[in-house]
């Protein structure tokens, strides 16, 4: 048999037999229908919230919180001009809205990245900029939580009348799922924010390891998602729009728009409903895709396809991780913390010491690659991804000799096309 899977814009093929194939684990299938439609139900009929159009009135200003070019796939261009007519119909006019790029702490974007996220229409009409969690003159304190995160936010987002955050809801493996208070922190975040409230990942005690209850699919009792939500209330937004994505047809599959708590909390129990996949036994080997481009533009968001996959994996087995990558590692901080450091009890005092979120993600695969082999087909040089401590390969079939040799056989499969929104769980 021939099972097609994602690599940045491509499908490649992966030939197996029946009995080489142990499971194939994918969502379940989405509801399908009119993009437009969806839209402008959800608009219509927002979820614990009077409509947008309502909530705002003409001489106020509105940021409009976007994700960046790792997050094109949510489809921002696709509800963004509904979502600014709301705001024209509340008496706001084009130049009292803003939007800002919840970078967080990722990079800077250019013109053409901008387009594809807001779409040429609103990118000509509404002016677009690019939250930077370092710029300190474009930060505005607004107090402490009880975790004792500092939250500095980005001064557009501060000081506007209204903010309007949106995003889209997958599993996170910090915050429980992503969406939500997502686009804030650390979407708008500053640099001391972000690191404080991500640095609650870990238990309280030197050397204990990270805490295993921030993790995706947990909101209560996840401290780190709790220091989110109370950081939030501190900037209230008036009205979010999240998006649920159909993965093999990159279209809307639904839209959960209104209070930031309230929609926030049916978007992830539609999640919960499509998107776990209940797995009988752990599997010796897995092959997983990270979904194609943007999803692996980095190795940095291919981390989230290492997260699923390890979730199910038997100790000492094979995972064969599948993205383009053609930004490279696409964080700093990640390859710093596999560089610098040569086993993880020094990389997790690093960590507690200066925490960063591409640390922490290093950190955890460095775990897994310790404990398991991780193999890795990729466009990333080959020493960059020994540097890493996994296993660099040039094709797929080179992949699956090295399994070969491993385990004298081809053992039975265990495939995940779209590993990055996977959520397999043991039953």
């Amino acid at each position: 048999m021939i099972v097609k899977m994602p690599y940045g814009n491509e499908l490649l093929e992966l030939e197996l037999r029946e009995s080489e194939l142990e499971a194939k684990l994918e969502v379940k299938p989405l509801p399908e229908g009119d993009e437009e439609a969806i839209i402008t139900n959800a608009l219509r009929k927002p979820i614990g919230s009077a409509p947008l159009s309502a909530l705002v009135k003409s001489g106020e200003k509105a940021v409009i919180v976007v994700g960046d070019i790792t997050r094109a796939w949510v489809r921002h261009d696709r509800f963004l001009p509904a979502l600014i007519a709301e705001l024209n119909a509340g008496g706001l006019e084009d130049k009292q809205i803003n939007i800002v790029s919840a970078t967080g702490d990722h990079r800077s974007q250019t013109e053409i990245e901008h387009r594809i996220l807001v779409g040429d229409e609103v990118y000509e009409r509404i002016k677009v900029t690019d939250h930077s969690s370092t710029d300190q003159e474009n930060l505005v304190y607004l107090g402490i939580t009880t975790r004792s995160t500092p939250v500095w936010i980005n001064r557009l987002v501060a000081e506007a009348d209204r903010v309007i955050i949106t995003g889209g809801i997958v599993y996170h493996f910090l915050a429980g799922w992503g969406g939500g208070v997502k686009a804030l922190i650390p979407g708008v975040s500053g640099r001391k924010t972000i690191m404080a409230n991500h640095g609650l990942a870990f238990l309280p005690e030197e050397g204990s390891g990270l805490n295993p209850q921030v993790c995706a699919g947990s909101s209560e009792g996840n401290p780190l998602r709790e220091d989110m939500h109370e950081a939030a209330m501190l900037i209230n937004p008036v009205f979010m729009v999240n998006t649920v994505i159909n993965e093999d047809k990159g279209t809307i599959a639904q839209v959960f728009a209104g209070h930031y708590i309230d929609a926030y909390h049916a978007g992830c129990r539609f999640v919960d409903h499509y998107f776990k996949v209940p797995v009988a036994a752990e599997a010796e080997v897995i092959i997983a895709s990270c979904g194609g481009y943007p999803k692996d533009i980095n190795f940095y968001q291919g981390y989230k396809t290492i997260y699923n996959a390890s979730r199910i994996i038997k100790k000492g087995g094979t995972l064969l991780l599948m993205g383009e990558f053609r930004e490279g590692v696409g964080n700093d901080h990640f390859l710093d913390m596999f560089t610098a450091y040569t086993n993880n009890p020094a990389r997790e005092s690093a960590l507690r010491h200066d925490y960063s979120i591409g640390g922490q993600m290093a950190y955890h695969s460095a775990i897994i690659a310790e404990e398991n082999d991780l193999l890795v087909l990729s466009d990333i040089p080959e020493e960059t991804v020994k540097a890493m401590g996994m296993i660099p390969l040039n094709s797929l079939n080179q992949g699956l000799e090295w399994i070969r040799n491993k385990y004298g056989r081809l053992p039975p499969c265990c495939l995940m096309p779209h590993g990055g929104t996977t959520f397999p769980i043991l039953t």
